[in-house]
């Protein structure tokens, strides 16, 4: 856009003074007059800005492994001052195990089994555990006649008539025809403060017990997070897990901030409230439900090592970024910044350009021009700014990332 209106102008007085030397002074004169000034005012500097440098800082991400699939994110991601990320894979190594089986009427192998029952056809990681935590004891596992996964909430499924639903807490006590003991409750409330996820399992009209399940932290998370914090960039996690959970990971890692109990839907309305307060926001994720915050993002970085990279590279959806591992976020940081730094230098000469330039183009309008300023100046003025610019940008190979 601003190109366009560079040229529009560069026509525009181009015109006019072509016309008023035409009536004054002739058409040779015209044509001398048009000519230094087309030139002198011609965007050439400004286009010239930023390509050098963006291809350049393309090539040094492509060799850190990292994908960039918009040069325009590249340009805002200096500005963003919120980081967004999800539980699983980040501030955690994703390998989810099972801690506690709390049964209430019934065995723990038989709440194991009625669990992965309905995780069988589950898609989310925590249900794939109880799923192969249970064909690991050699459980039996019963059909279904019925299947619904309920993104960040649960799954419910039909066993032999009956309503079978395995998922967060909350979700089960919004279920009204279900029945939840105080002890269950109770139970809930310590293994979050742990660290745990608790999952509740439910059939019928009635709470069966709970599943619950940790996954060791991610130790370069923590320091992630605290080179993060040290660029003062505010740091948000969004997540399904409840509110006790959530809060005891986000103390332990010193996040800003906690958005729990969160469906895909939600974490994608807590991206847009950051955005309408004013925030520039970057959500890093992985995984297929964390999909609908990275569109509604500023910017949106795949950590490339969960179920998103499928849909990804095969569908219409394109992720701005794409890293390897979650420290390559702050190289892409770094030469984002660079970028910026040089584009602004490169615009600045660019504008001197005009400066030196431009002045003396439009006095040759004057009959008596007290400069004498021929098209081939303004030739060897625009060569000799446009390389100025292309040996700034080479700057950007300079420094090792």
């Amino acid at each position: 856009m601003r190109i366009k209106l560079f040229l529009l102008l560069d026509m525009i007085a181009t015109a006019i003074l072509s016309a008023y030397v035409f009536q004054t002074r002739g058409d040779a004169a015209a044509v001398f007059t048009g000519l230094s000034v087309l030139i002198a005012l011609s965007p050439i500097c400004l286009m010239l800005s930023s390509p050098f440098v963006m291809r350049i800082a393309k090539k040094i991400l492509e060799d850190e492994g990292i994908k960039v699939n918009k040069f325009s994110a590249l340009m805002i991601l200096p500005d963003v001052d919120t980081v967004a990320m999800p539980l699983n894979r980040f501030l955690t190594d994703g390998d989810y195990f099972v801690t506690d089986l709390v049964p209430e009427g019934l065995s723990q192998s038989a709440l194991l089994a009625m669990a992965a029952t309905g995780e069988q056809s589950a898609t989310h990681p925590l249900g794939k555990v109880i799923y192969d935590t249970a064909v690991g004891r050699a459980l039996k596992i019963q059909a279904v006649s019925a299947f619904n996964e309920i993104p960040g909430r649960g799954i419910e499924a039909l066993v032999n008539n009956s309503t079978l639903r395995v998922g967060s807490p909350e979700w089960i006590k919004q279920q009204k025809d279900v029945s939840i003991s105080a002890s269950l409750l109770t139970k809930v409330d310590q293994l979050s403060v742990h660290g745990k996820i608790p999952l509740m399992v439910s059939l019928g009209n009635m709470a069966r017990g709970i599943i619950a399940l940790k996954d060791e932290v991610n130790l370069k998370s923590r320091e992630f997070i605290s080179m993060l914090k040290r660029q003062n960039l505010e740091t948000v996690l969004l997540t399904a897990s409840n509110k006790k959970t959530a809060k005891s990971l986000a103390k332990n890692f010193s996040l800003d901030s906690v958005r729990a109990n969160l469906s895909p839907e939600d974490k994608a309305r807590e991206i847009l409230l950051l955005r309408a307060k004013g925030n520039v926001t970057a959500v890093i994720a992985n995984e297929f439900h964390d999909l609908p915050a990275m569109i509604n993002s500023d910017v949106s970085v795949l950590l490339k090592d969960g179920s998103l990279i499928p849909l990804n590279e095969g569908g219409d959806i394109k992720i701005d970024f794409e890293i390897p591992a979650l420290e390559k976020f702050l190289i892409l940081l770094d030469v984002a910044l660079r970028a910026e730094d040089l584009i602004k230098t490169n615009r600045r000469i660019a504008f001197l350009s005009w400066v030196l330039l431009v002045p003396p183009a439009m006095l040759t309008a004057l009959e008596n021009s007290p400069i004498f300023f021929h098209p081939a100046i303004a030739i060897t003025g625009v060569l000799i700014f446009s390389m100025l610019i292309l040996i700034n940008s080479l700057r950007m190979k300079k420094k090792d990332v």
